[in-house]
């Protein structure tokens, strides 16, 4: 009686299909086990919107100067950022601008800052404990252009990532 049970299950799939069925598990089993081993190889890809890459590649050789002081030139594209940052998050604390009166534009943003005004500095600031201090603006271009400005900002990608909402 227990003869005719084992051989029904075997004689219900042909040998071919039982061939095929281990086949593909093993084939499985294999792309399982690569996936589940490269998961442990990631690592962080060295593009131009990682963090790291923006703060020291894109900015190393701009002309930075701390919130309330001056460039040599007072038009231009520039990006309001912050110091003491954590280069490794993915958010970038970036907002990127065009001005021909960099003086009276710059203290405009710090007045809407102060003011509360300006929502998602404001919110980055009181969680980081940041503050006007901690402020700097970087001369990206001298070119005060709309096309420079979208070209900045889809370079650093702080529509996503930044303040440039």
């Amino acid at each position: 009686m227990s003869n005719n049970t084992n051989s029904g299950i075997a004689q219900n799939f042909p040998s071919w299909a039982i061939a095929i069925l281990i086949i593909l598990f093993i084939v499985g089993l294999i792309i399982g086990c690569w996936g589940f081993l490269s998961g442990f190889k990631l690592k962080r890809k060295d593009n131009t919107t990682s963090s790291f890459v923006v703060w020291n590649k894109l900015f190393k050789d701009k002309k930075a100067v701390k919130a309330g002081q001056k460039f040599e030139t007072n038009k231009g594209v520039f990006a309001l950022t912050f110091a003491n940052v954590d280069k490794k998050d993915f958010f970038l604390p970036i907002y990127i601008f065009k001005s021909e009166d960099f003086e009276k534009d710059s203290n405009e943003i710090i007045l809407k800052i102060v003011e509360g005004k300006f929502e998602i500095i404001n919110e980055y600031m009181s969680e980081n404990s940041k503050t006007i201090n901690d402020m700097f603006f970087v001369l990206l271009e001298n070119d005060p252009t709309d096309d420079k400005k979208e070209e900045w900002i889809k370079l650093i990608n702080s529509k996503s990532r930044g303040f440039n909402t």
